[in-house]
């Protein structure tokens, strides 16, 4: 059986429950949530988003439960 290893790229600590998180892709179809629906098990609030370098404007996706911001880097706030 293969380990399959699952990863965020970034946390960013808002307040002492509070945890946005970033991930980074070039491309956002190459996106998998499966680390991000753990995380969030353990950490249910905060901002998520999938920062992707060509983005002309964000937007918001669903992924089941979480909502994800898909953005270029300078819309991170």
């Amino acid at each position: 059986m293969a380990l399959e290893l699952l990863t965020l790229e970034l946390f960013l600590a808002q307040k002492r429950d509070q945890i946005d998180t970033v991930e980074c892709k070039w491309n956002s179809l190459d996106f998998d949530p499966a680390a991000l629906k753990v995380f969030r098990s353990y950490y249910p609030k905060g901002n998520n988003y999938l920062v992707c370098p060509l983005m002309d404007k964000p937007y918001v996706k669903r992924y089941g439960s979480l909502i994800v911001t898909i953005c270029a880097p300078q819309e991170i706030k």
